[in-house]
């Protein structure tokens, strides 16, 4: 959505009118307490994102501004709070990222729960600990939401609890879970997640017991377009998931996955290459796992951009998008396989990059040169992504 207004305006900063102009928008549509944070001074209400945490009461939001700087990691600890940036890559003039260098998110067993809180289009550096009972408490921690994100760092996502919501965010580490541990309710949606041959052989851990744990509209990929055998999604032990309207490119799925279902799922570029399999062997027919339908083993998915994707480049802003093919409207939805694009709500990643509030695309001086006293008149161009 995009949205123009001519202002007129005497002796007002362009950086306040910014500052004023997301803060009423957001603050009309939230109905809570919103904090401000910027590490750039005397921009922001605060200089780092756990002053504006520890000022905030429950159900409160900390909007973090883009900077060229790092801010500091944070912990939420005993209370609901929205932390939100810009998004990974947002669509604008001066595209800044809010980039913090890791969270702990965990409950405090004297004060209360996290329950409810969300991490909305931030970039993490640092190391991501989400983790119920760090500090000794029995606390659940419920409704986790991680929204429109990158993680260059690894994640440990020790949280047990239930209702929690990944969607539309960028993986380049590990993400890892506690093997001990039961996952309850949990959805991966609208999500790339890639990994490079170099650095990582498997991507995901630590899921031997979940229940109703699903992947769905997911894009996995790796930078193996040799061999793309050797590259494992999940570690050995993993079992009881859902896998629906994946796209698995150069990235091997089934190889440790064990009793799960999948439902109109594509591979590409990828073989078991293991004792229980023969050699066209699919993830669905080995380790116990269901073939529920739909599924399309070994065919190029044709992205877009498939070329440069089976070459490894990274970019999250690549063309995801279904060419044509097999995985064209060929998931249980019947939508592509893979990402989602959809023309209304928020499922659509050519809007993920973008967090979810309106910003200022651009804001540009119609009159730059000015009599004492006259006006001045600023056009702004405000877009919103859904």
């Amino acid at each position: 959505m995009i949205i123009q207004k001519n202002i007129i305006l005497n002796a007002v900063t362009m950086k306040t009118l910014t500052l004023f102009t997301i803060i009423t928008v957001f603050s009309l549509n939230t109905m809570a307490t919103v904090r401000t944070v910027s590490n750039t001074p005397n921009v922001a209400q605060f200089t780092t994102i756990q002053l504006a945490i520890d000022a905030s009461a429950n159900g409160d939001t900390v909007y973090v501004y883009g900077s060229p700087n790092e801010y500091a990691g944070f912990t939420i600890l005993d209370k609901r709070i929205t932390v939100i940036g810009p998004g990974w890559a947002p669509n604008k003039n001066l595209p800044l990222t809010a980039i913090v260098n890791g969270v702990t998110l965990r409950d405090s067993p004297a004060a209360g729960s996290p329950s409810g809180s969300e991490l909305h289009g931030l970039v993490f550096t640092g190391s991501i600990f989400l983790s119920r009972n760090q500090v000794g408490g029995d606390m659940p921690v419920n409704d986790i939401r991680v929204i429109r994100c990158q993680f260059n760092g690894g994640v440990t996502w020790q949280l047990s609890d239930s209702g929690h919501l990944i969607e539309g965010c960028a993986f380049y580490n590990g993400l890892n879970f506690l093997s001990s541990a039961t996952y309850t309710n949990i959805l991966f949606q609208n999500n790339i997640i890639f990994f490079s041959v170099c650095c990582i052989t498997t991507q995901i851990n630590g899921l031997a017991n979940s229940i109703n744990v699903r992947f769905d509209h997911n894009l996995f990929f790796s930078s193996n377009n040799a061999s793309g055998n050797n590259v494992t999604v999940f570690s050995g032990g993993t079992r009881f998931l859902t896998f629906t309207n994946n796209i698995f490119n150069q990235a091997n799925v089934g190889l440790n996955v064990s009793l799960s279902t999948f439902n109109n799922n594509l591979t590409n570029n990828i073989s078991l290459n293991n004792a229980n399999a023969t050699s066209n062997a699919t993830p669905w027919d080995v380790n116990s796992n269901v073939n529920g339908g739909g599924n399309i083993a070994n065919q190029n998915p044709q992205l877009t951009a498939q070329t440069t994707i089976d070459a490894g480049n990274t970019s999250p802003v690549q063309n995801f998008a279904i060419v044509a093919g097999p995985a064209k409207n060929s998931g249980s939805d019947g939508k592509d396989m893979g990402l989602l694009f959809d023309a209304t709500g928020s499922l659509n990643w050519n809007n993920s990059r973008n967090g979810r509030i309106p910003r200022i695309f651009s804001m540009n001086i119609t009159t730059p040169t000015v009599a004492p006293g006259a006006n001045l008149s600023v056009t702004v161009d405000a877009r919103k992504s859904n």
